[in-house]
């Protein structure tokens, strides 16, 4: 399985299942770090990058999006499934949700 997340000297670089695995930590098990709003946005990253997923072919998004959303699992099983789903969406529809993202956040 392919890194998560690489240490660079200055911190790390995250890979999009990475991030995925964050994002479901942030919304079920961060709620002290997080305000509503954060753990809101978080929701519907997750959502739109598993929609993504879906599209791309991945047949278990569902049961991910209940993994990291509903229980907050971050197993080796789940950090697989991550990995799955990003490849599965590809770089370039993930970069198109976070860039979304932005756009909303900086009108």
């Amino acid at each position: 399985m392919s890194a998560l997340f690489t240490p660079n000297g200055d911190g790390y670089d995250i890979a999009p299942a990475g991030v995925l695995l964050m994002l479901g930590d942030t919304v079920c098990n961060n709620h002290h770090e997080s305000s509503a709003k954060g753990r809101d946005r978080a929701t519907q990253l997750v959502k739109a990058i598993l929609q993504a997923a879906h599209a791309g072919g991945y047949k278990q998004a569902d049961i991910l999006e209940t993994l990291l959303l509903e229980k907050g699992e971050s197993s080796q099983r789940v950090r697989a499934m991550c990995v799955t789903a990003c490849e599965a969406a590809g770089n370039d529809a993930i970069g198109n949700i976070f860039s979304d993202v932005r756009r909303k956040s900086n009108p």
